[in-house]
């Protein structure tokens, strides 16, 4: 008989990780939040964090004081680091730090400058506690609840869609003359109008919605002269009907 034991491997899933937020754990949490942010989180190009992976929970966090955790992100070296947004006299603005400095409590040094005549205060300084950074870290719970989850996903498609539907629009500029583009332009602007009218628009599918901005796009593809009813000045009043599609 084979007395050896077997090693079962945990299924890491989103109830898997989510206790793990829930119970305020910090190492615990830091230790797999590096996983979590390249599973569950997007990628985004900026300043901080060029292309790699982040997580936005600033929906769940609360503001202390001058400051607010707004997110967690890896760095270009894939060092786990803090979003923070900041707010001071006369300005606001991020800034970021490595989590290990700051998850049992850290003080981000107040920044100055010389304008001329005085030294002024950009802020002053950012004093992130044990405490906030715990509620940060169980926030990552809430961010990974099924209906934040199925949220996401669906605001995820609207946009996807959105940008589908205007990609689309945009394609029929292809080879317009000079003149036509004034008409062109008019018919794109009433579908970002009705669109902006009836965001639910965007609960459809894609073949669906295409006849729908068709006709709008058709219907408004006309000169700025004849939108003003023969005018040379004036509102242009454009027409968002869509009744004879489907």
């Amino acid at each position: 008989m084979n007395n050896t034991t077997k090693k079962v491997a945990t299924r890491k899933g989103i109830n898997y990780y989510r206790e793990i937020f829930a119970a305020g754990n910090i190492s615990k949490a830091v230790s797999v939040l590096p996983e979590v942010i390249k599973k569950y989180g997007y990628k985004r190009w900026d300043k901080y964090s060029k292309g790699n992976d982040i997580l936005r929970i600033k929906k769940y966090t609360e503001f202390w004081w001058n400051h607010h955790i707004t997110g967690f992100f890896l760095s270009n070296k894939g060092e786990l680091c803090v979003d923070i947004y900041w707010q001071g006299d006369s300005t606001d603005g991020d800034t970021s730090e490595l989590a290990s400095k700051v998850m049992y409590g850290y003080t981000i040094r107040g920044e100055y400058f010389f304008d001329g005549e005085r030294t002024r205060e950009t802020h002053s300084d950012i004093r992130i506690s044990r405490e906030e950074f715990a509620d940060a870290i169980k926030a990552i719970a809430k961010y990974l609840a099924p209906a934040e989850v199925k949220a996401r996903k669906e605001s995820a498609r609207k946009a996807e869609l959105s940008t589908k539907v205007f990609d689309y629009i945009d394609a029929k500029k292809k080879g317009l003359e000079r003149w036509e583009m004034e008409e062109f332009w008019n018919g794109r602007i009433a579908v970002q109008k009705l669109l902006e009218k009836e965001p639910n628009l965007l609960n459809k599918t894609w073949e669906e919605l295409k006849p729908i901005i068709e006709v709008v796009f058709e219907n408004n593809n006309k000169s700025d002269y004849t939108l003003r009813g023969g005018y040379y000045n004036g509102e242009k009043k454009y027409n968002l009907s869509y009744t004879k599609v489907g």
